[in-house]
């Protein structure tokens, strides 16, 4: 769904910074803030949706990765393997499978 804001213009700066703060695009910055305070969705969904982890936390052979101590299955969107230095942000999930996009 796309959605257009009018944000006033202080607001409009506090997203920009708070958003090359935490190194993420505006959009995926106001989406990771709109996922944290709507509380719809499986446990997944709520604690996981817009969190970060970087390439190197993942393992490739088992195709596991750990969040918050408890092992999940992961798809990467758009990619293959996972990249060691890159940071990878969970999109969604289904069950017990997380969906990691770059």
């Amino acid at each position: 769904m796309k959605v257009t804001i009018k944000l006033d213009a202080m607001l409009a700066d506090q997203v920009k910074k708070a958003s090359a703060t935490e190194k993420s695009s505006i959009e995926d910055y106001i989406t990771n803030v709109l996922s944290n305070h709507v509380k719809t969705g499986n446990f997944e969904q709520r604690q996981f949706v817009g969190k970060q982890i970087v390439g190197n936390k993942m393992d490739i052979k088992s195709h596991l990765v750990m969040m918050d101590g408890i092992y999940y299955r992961f798809d990467l969107i758009n990619e293959k393997e996972p990249t060691a230095d890159a940071k990878y942000t969970v999109v969604g999930n289904n069950g017990n499978v997380l969906y990691l996009k770059k």
